[in-house]
């Protein structure tokens, strides 16, 4: 079968470019194409009727149930310009190509998904039968898990009115001789299709690239720089508090600067946000964890904090010949090091006013654990801050 001819607005030609290139950004694959698909895939095995078995009926319909199978195949390859069939669902290849935009879909992929297991289903069903023993014990040497799947228990045929008249009407489509093997080869390839389809489904939307492959490609994109990232550069002459400070007063950057800036950097950024160990395999909140619009926002942050940080690396340091005694003591303050030194330097540019705001923001946020007289004496007697303890208990308690 020759190539669609694709022209240079079909998905599976823009899809050849960066994920977050102009060309690619928001665009989806019409998912709903496969949807109907597979809803002719289930239709189709709705034909496959155990009472029909053994007879040229039978056959067919199991027939016309894997050429639909790769049916699907062929239009999903004719919409993104990749093939499921060899395809590895985990590999780079796919997430680029299929991950990120698609999230978006996540509700019709599952659909997919749906529909094919109900597929899966009848021929699980199918196999249950004693009719048709001889052939699920063959597709159980060609796959042993499939055991844990159909069952070892069969089910009996009941001579029953209807089954009488489905005898009757079979002997008009009856076969002379059975090729078993076959019939188990195809049942077990009909199954492989399913299962395969029904992963890589699932994996479109709920496994991207790691978090800083997606960065790498976010801050690369002429969109994202000149719209998510560039309107914080006037902001990169302040500190790194106030500059949190002014994204968390952005409605659609607010909810993730504080959780982005105190993730784990040991834990993959999708599991700390949207996933509970607890609640595995699926996210907390699938319409948060599956909307690019978060993620946006999530990547700006990011990308924002990155760079400011790689901008001010060499201030960052701190100068351990002038800094070193206030440190030894400020630690008594705070959590940990890294929000003591992030404390100090901040607050060498900031007068008693915002001190005090920054003071009660560590606090909120857990990473002050002492603002009592003791903190303001070690810093007045530090020249940091100006005031008396008077004003200090006021502004505090304000």
């Amino acid at each position: 079968m020759a190539d669609p001819e694709w022209d240079e607005w079909d998905y599976a030609t823009i899809a050849k470019e960066d994920i977050f290139s102009l060309v690619r950004w928001k665009k989806t694959v019409d998912w709903d194409i496969i949807l109907k698909q597979v809803e002719k895939t289930r239709q189709a095995s709705q034909m496959i009727d155990i009472s029909l078995y053994p007879s040229t009926l039978f056959f067919a319909a199991v027939d016309m149930l894997e050429a639909n199978l790769y049916v699907i195949d062929d239009m999903f390859y004719c919409l993104t310009g990749m093939r499921m069939i060899g395809t590895k669902p985990l590999s780079d290849e796919v997430k680029e190509k299929l991950g990120f935009w698609n999230m978006d879909c996540y509700k019709v992929l599952e659909q997919i998904e749906d529909g094919l297991d109900q597929t899966r289903e009848v021929l699980i069903k199918c196999l249950q039968h004693d009719a048709i023993r001889d052939i699920t014990l063959k597709v159980f040497e060609k796959e042993p898990l499939y055991k844990n799947m159909i069952g070892n228990r069969t089910i009996p045929t009941v001579l029953t009115m209807e089954e009488c008249v489905n005898i009757y009407a079979r002997e008009h489509y009856e076969v002379e001789k059975i090729d078993q093997e076959a019939l188990a080869t195809q049942f077990f390839n009909i199954l492989q299709l399913i299962g395969d389809y029904c992963f890589f489904f699932s994996c479109i939307y709920s496994r991207n690239l790691k978090f800083p492959q997606l960065l790498a490609l976010f801050c690369k994109s002429e969109k994202a720089q000149r719209e998510c990232i560039e309107p914080w550069r006037h902001d990169f002459g302040g500190t790194r508090d106030s500059l949190i400070t002014k994204m968390e007063k952005g409605p659609k950057l607010a909810p993730w600067v504080h959780r982005y800036d105190h993730l784990s950097k040991d834990i993959e950024v999708s599991f700390q946000l949207f996933y509970d160990e607890k609640e595995l395999p699926g996210p907390i909140d699938k319409e948060a964890c599956f909307n690019t619009d978060n993620w946006i926002s999530i990547l700006t942050v990011a990308a924002v904090l990155q760079e400011y940080d790689e901008q001010h690396q060499t201030d960052n340091e701190v100068d351990e010949d002038d800094d070193e005694d206030i440190l030894l003591k400020l630690y008594l303050y705070f959590k940990d090091e890294a929000s003591t030194q992030r404390f100090l330097k901040s607050v060498k540019d900031m007068n008693d006013t915002e001190i005090i705001t920054l003071v009660k923001k560590y606090w909120q946020a857990g990473l002050c654990t002492d603002k009592s007289k003791a903190l303001w004496t070690l810093l007045h007697d530090a020249g940091i801050y100006k005031t008396g303890y008077t004003n200090w208990n006021a502004l505090l308690n304000k």
